[in-house]
């Protein structure tokens, strides 16, 4: 039983980096669903500053993953990664205390209030840009390789109930003990996370061993120099590109499509959108045995060309009961999708460059998912104009999930094709290799 138990959790340190990464998790989520509730209902409720002031909350939280990601995983690759977890978890429960106790005991008005709020969440959102690639790294050395995909499919598990938890839990807290208790979770969480992780055993030595400390700007050169050459790093960008991309106008389209479109009750728009997260939660559940079948990057292929399929067929005016079933099977792909890209860095990236590498990743979806949310929400407008002046029998809602679903269907097939051709090529080339090795020992 003890062994069955230990197995299950891999190892001590994974357990313990898996619970600190889990609560660091819950306070981000649970302040930013917060956050929105306290704009909206309190601070600036009937104030015609509220859209700008959740714009500008959105953006402090956004800003950090385009620009400071990057930076940040250099800085990590210089690190070693245990501090920087630490560290970062260290600087966000100082930072929310602050917060705290100038929140309670100085008579703030409205737009300091607001201030403050934007302050913690660009630090709290610039300590994750440092906190997540260290994690990245430390998992490299932590999980054997036999057994990535396992851990990745137990963080996803975690994720995607801390996220349904978080999302339903932090109004409530708001609601039923305001602001202050809201954030005295946050500093609760992130200290036990901080606590979590310093308890793990001999892996500063383990990382110091892998350690090379590059000069900044020369090891931030090659990460993206190895990023931009690497085919399985290749994939994964162009991969979280296109997935950012129609997760930007999926964004704006879904619930007006939702309403306007398919006609649900805000009832049934719930039970839509909690179907995402249940189908995420079993394919972390199912993940191991599929991938017994299919290889990392095929699998990355195949979940991102099934998860445009499904958005396919929902922008297809489905029934309430199909459209049920196909927001399952997003759900249950992205979470494939999602999975597999942790154990495709460890594969493919070298020991020292985890940080660089990994931190890439969240760049470009910020950027891809912005551009798809300013290209739909800035041409909305226009194109239901085109289609009502043209009278044409369709919802321009849909049009827009439909066209992000194929460029889905697209760049998943065209890199299907590209992996298809390359395994050919290599078949083509073994029978060569050998023919060569075969005659160099005859000779």
């Amino acid at each position: 039983m003890k062994n069955g138990f230990a197995y299950f959790f891999i190892s001590r340190n994974f357990s313990l980096l898996w619970l600190g990464q889990a609560l660091s998790s819950f306070g981000e989520f649970v302040f930013e669903s917060t956050v929105i509730v306290w704009l909206v209902t309190d601070l600036f409720r009937d104030n015609a500053f509220l859209p700008t002031a959740v714009g500008l909350a959105v953006a402090a939280s956004a800003i950090p993953r385009v620009l400071v990601a990057p930076l940040a995983g250099a800085w990590v690759d210089r690190m070693i990664p245990l501090y920087a977890m630490i560290s970062t978890d260290a600087i966000r429960v100082f930072n929310f205390l602050i917060f705290m106790v100038i929140y309670t005991l100085s008579g703030l008005d409205q737009m300091q209030v607001f201030t403050g709020i934007l302050l913690l969440l660009l630090i709290n959102s610039v300590a994750a840009q440092f906190f997540n690639p260290a994690r990245q790294a430390i998992m490299q050395v932590v999980i054997p390789s036999e057994r990535r995909v396992e851990a990745s499919a137990k963080a996803m598990f975690s994720l995607t109930g801390i996220s349904v938890l978080s999302a339903s839990l932090g109004p409530a807290l708001f609601v039923w003990v305001g602001p202050v208790w809201a954030v005295s979770i946050n500093v609760l969480v992130f200290t036990c996370s901080a606590l979590c992780i310093a308890s793990t055993r001999g892996l500063r030595t383990r990382l110091l061993a892998v350690q090379e400390r590059p000069p900044f700007w020369g090891g931030l050169i090659a990460g993206l120099r190895f990023s931009r050459g690497h085919a399985s790093i290749r994939t994964l960008l162009i991969g979280v590109a296109l997935y950012g991309f129609s997760l930007g106008v999926n964004n704006v389209a879904l619930s007006l499509y939702a309403f306007n479109t398919l006609g649900l009750t805000p009832y049934e728009y719930g039970l839509i959108l909690a179907a995402f997260p249940v189908g995420g939660l079993i394919a972390a559940l199912l993940v191991r045995p599929l991938l017994k079948r299919l290889s990392i990057r095929h699998a990355f292929i195949l979940s991102l060309l099934c998860m445009g399929a499904s958005y396919l067929g929902y922008s297809l005016h489905p029934p309430f009961s199909l459209a049920w079933a196909l927001m399952f099977s997003c759900g249950l792909f992205f979470s494939v999708f999602a999975i597999v890209q942790g154990p495709m860095l460890q594969e493919a990236v070298p020991a020292g460059y985890m940080g660089r590498v990994s931190a890439t990743i969240t760049p470009v979806l910020a950027v891809a998912s912005l551009t798809g949310t300013l290209l739909c929400s800035q041409t909305l407008n226009r194109a239901q104009g085109w289609v009502d002046y043209f009278a044409l029998p369709v919802s321009v809602y849909g049009v827009y999930i439909f066209f992000a679903a194929g460029l889905l269907l697209l760049g998943g097939g065209l890199m299907l094709i590209g992996q298809c051709a390359s395994n050919g090529q290599r078949v083509e080339a073994d029978p060569a290799s050998e023919r060569q090795a075969l005659g160099a020992s005859k000779g």
